[in-house]
């Protein structure tokens, strides 16, 4: 018997996406896919010369899911990335129409920053950041489109109900996490109590990005499927020591008064119309 998720986390991307899913891991009724990312839904992105999807084949991705959980789930920030991945709402309702959505957001200015400051990690980008964090017209290193929530959110009301689309504020997921999760939880329809220790770590946090170099993301990618059977904490845990022992952590990247003032001006119609069409007024957001 094969198994679909029964709910999507759509992003965004430097938005809490990795820690939810490890939190909604924790839950003794949810099955989290073992793969994250697996950008099943995502297609083709303009520009981008490597693959986009982890699994191959819907066969593929029906082996991630575990039909004994009643509640299965997979999170893909590539799926709120409008107009690098094109159709992505439409190609989820065609296969998954009741499917849940979890639209995990942040500040999208602190959003952005952190998005360049892991390309900057990953040896990606070598732009200023006042250069790159203003071009909309590069998709492989592009900033700014993962932050246009209303614009992603509207597509998506396009082809669901607004009752199957849950909204996170990132803030709160940090700030008052257990009441956050219960939320979640609420909405995808599970309950019982998880052991509030479970929720304590953050991952993939800004202190724990690290300036490596090329070979070394070379050499990490060679010996991953060697490390697969371990646990997935356990194999964090081992990078993260080798990772912290050996190269420094990234610089936050400057971002001065006349940057700043051209985010803002990018972003403040969009967070305007995502304050109106989710109700929420977003109060620790510096727009």
């Amino acid at each position: 018997m094969k198994a679909l998720p029964t709910f999507l986390i759509i992003g965004a991307v430097k938005a809490g996406t990795t820690s939810l899913h490890h939190y909604l891991d924790q839950h003794p009724e949810i099955q989290m896919s073992a793969v994250k990312e697996t950008n099943f839904f995502s297609g083709a992105a303009d520009g981008v010369p490597y693959p986009v999807s982890r699994v191959d084949s819907l066969d593929a991705y029906e082996r991630l899911f575990d039909p004994a959980f009643a509640v299965r789930g997979e999170a893909s920030p590539g799926y709120s990335n409008h107009p690098r991945r094109e159709g992505v709402p439409e190609r989820i309702e065609a296969l998954l129409p009741e499917v849940k959505l979890v639209y995990i957001v942040r500040d999208p200015i602190a959003r952005a920053i952190s998005h360049f400051q892991m390309q900057v990690g990953l040896s990606e980008e070598r732009r200023p950041a006042a250069e790159a964090l203003t071009d909309l017209s590069e998709p492989r290193t592009s900033y700014l489109q993962p932050g246009l929530y209303a614009t992603q959110l509207e597509l998506y009301l396009r082809r669901f109900p607004q009752e199957q689309i849950l909204i996170v504020d990132q803030a709160d997921l940090r700030a008052d996490r257990a009441p956050t999760l219960r939320q979640v939880f609420d909405f995808l329809g599970v309950t019982g109590e998880v052991d509030p220790a479970r929720f304590e770590e953050e991952l993939m946090s800004a202190n724990q990005w690290r300036a490596y170099s090329p070979a070394y993301r070379r050499l990490r990618g060679a010996i991953a499927p060697m490390l697969r059977r371990l646990p997935q904490s356990l194999r964090d845990s081992l990078r993260g020591s080798v990772e912290h022992a050996i190269w420094p952590p990234l610089e936050k990247p400057e971002i001065d008064a006349s940057l700043r003032a051209r985010l803002e001006e990018i972003y403040g119609g969009e967070v305007e119309r995502f304050r109106a069409l989710t109700g929420k007024t977003f109060p620790t957001w510096s727009i």
